[in-house]
C-alpha cells in the first residue's frame, strides 16, 4: 500500500517551476548559483573562459598521411598511342618501363579521350581500369 501511494505521488507530481519567489524553495537564483557568464547566458561547449581549450592543449596525433594522388593516374588513349607500337600488351609494369607513369603508381585509369590508331591488348590486372568507352573501342 505504501509503495502504491509513493508511485501514485511520483506519477501525479508536477515539474518544479524555478524562479517563482524565495518561498518556493526554487527562487532567487533558480538553482544556477551566483553571478558569472554561465548563469546569465549561453556559453558554447568547450569554452573555458579564455583559457586555452583542452582540444587545443592536447598534442595532435602523429603519422597522418593524406591520400597520395600520385598513386592513381588517369591516362588517355592518345598517351597510350604515343607510348606503344602495334600489337603490344599494356600492363602496369610496361607503363613504368616506358616512363609513362611513375614507379610509385599503383592504379591506372584509361579514359576515352583522343584517338587510338594501333591495336593494343590490355593485361587483365586489377590495377588497370578501363572505362566503358575504352572497352567498346578495343573490342
Amino acid at each position: 500500500m505504501f509503495l502504491l501511494n509513493k508511485l501514485q505521488r511520483v506519477v501525479n507530481q508536477r515539474k518544479q517551476r524555478k524562479g517563482r519567489g524565495e518561498g518556493s524553495n526554487r527562487g532567487k537564483n533558480a538553482g544556477k548559483g551566483h553571478k558569472g557568464q554561465t548563469k546569465r547566458g549561453h556559453v558554447r561547449i568547450g569554452f573555458e573562459g579564455g583559457q586555452k581549450p583542452l582540444n587545443r592543449r592536447l598534442p595532435k596525433f602523429k603519422g597522418f598521411k593524406a591520400r597520395d594522388n600520385k598513386q592513381r593516374v588517369t591516362l588517355t588513349l592518345t598517351d597510350l598511342d604515343k607510348a606503344y607500337a602495334q600489337d603490344e600488351v599494356v600492363s602496369l609494369a610496361s607503363l613504368k618501363e616506358r616512363n609513362v607513369i611513375e614507379s610509385t603508381t599503383k592504379q591506372v585509369r584509361v579514359i576515352k579521350t583522343g584517338v587510338l590508331t594501333k591495336k593494343l591488348t590490355f593485361a587483365q590486372e586489377d590495377s588497370i581500369h578501363l572505362t566503358k568507352g575504352v572497352k567498346e573501342i578495343i573490342t
